[in-house]
């Protein structure tokens, strides 16, 4: 059987609250929020493509340690979004007061990347594909 990526599985202090952040800055929606392991709220999400967005609240007893939204670190770096315009996306996101952790840049081919900081230290590559 071939695999395929089901989601993205984020952890937050509120997870409806990054929810509504996705949902202002990437247009997701909200597809369900439920009890999927005890004394977790998850919040599932289309973000616009066959990958969903899962944030879910941390389990009691769990340690309060966060991540740290920066490019190179080990474990899971970033997960990333195609967009058709970065110049405008990325103004109106500064506008917004979102952290650009690397600002736009171009790369092999007339790709341009950049990262931002989401909510809960998650590190977000938008991609804007040679055209």
């Amino acid at each position: 059987m071939p695999y395929s990526i089901n989601h993205v599985h984020i952890r937050a202090a509120d997870p409806h609250a990054s929810a509504a952040w996705y949902t202002e800055h990437f247009g997701a929606t909200v597809l369900g929020a439920r009890e999927v392991m005890p004394g977790t709220i998850t919040v599932s999400m289309d973000a616009g493509g066959p990958v969903r967005l899962n944030i879910s609240s941390k389990p009691d007893g769990t340690p309060d340690t966060e991540a740290v939204a920066e490019l190179n670190r080990l474990g899971l770096e970033h997960f990333g979004f195609d967009v058709d315009d970065i110049e405008a996306d990325m103004a109106r996101l500064e506008a917004a007061g979102v952290r650009v952790v690397l600002p736009i840049t171009e790369v092999g081919g007339g790709t341009k990347l950049s990262y931002i900081e989401g909510p809960d230290n998650v590190l977000i590559e938008l991609v804007q594909p040679a055209r």
